[in-house]
């Protein structure tokens, strides 16, 4: 016999009653159970909402991360610029009065720089190279050999033409004789 038959049965409680205290017990075992569900679920919820958090932040470092790389890199390429125009600027050789053309190839293109004689024999000879301006892609300054390896080792996009060093030119030499 079940405590709520030997209640009614001693007559210490009302069928009501009884039927009362077995809904409400009903209810809160029910209530527990839906609450373990609703628990969990919002277990759930809450770690998927800080799976996506983490997944956010991941890529907001990644982002952030690639901005700075960015920003350094330009950074980087706007120091390297203003040393190459300064370099430029302090060896600059051209002559205004210059009269010889003096050609060679830039890229694809032909380009031309007008220089003097000795300028000429210089850049044959390898002792003066042409540089190319970054701020400028139609000026092309004529620069000692020294600062025109300094050109080189920054980056080869600032040197035109750099011809190898030799001691003297082959004009006074004499032509094979079976020519």
């Amino acid at each position: 016999m079940s405590l709520r038959d030997q209640l009614l049965k001693a007559g210490l409680v009302s069928s009501d009653q009884a039927k009362k205290a077995e809904r409400r017990t009903r209810k809160q075992t029910h209530q527990v159970k839906k609450d373990k569900a609703l628990a969990q679920q919002t277990r759930q919820e809450q770690q998927e909402q800080q799976r996506q958090q983490a997944e956010q932040m991941r890529h907001k470092r990644d982002r952030d991360r690639e901005l700075n790389r960015r920003r350094e890199h330009e950074k980087n390429r706007k120091a390297l610029l203003a040393q190459v125009r300064q370099m430029l600027q302090h060896h600059r050789q051209n002559d205004p009065d210059a009269e010889l053309l003096f050609n060679f190839q830039a890229g694809k293109k032909i380009r031309r720089v007008r220089v003097t004689s000795d300028q000429q024999r210089q850049l044959a000879m390898g002792r003066l190279g042409i540089a190319r301006n970054p701020h400028d892609p139609f000026d092309y300054p004529i620069v000692p050999r020294a600062a025109a390896v300094k050109l080189a080792a920054l980056g080869d996009e600032f040197i035109a033409v750099l011809n190898p060093e030799t001691n003297q030119l082959d004009d006074d030499d004499e032509w094979p004789a079976d020519w």
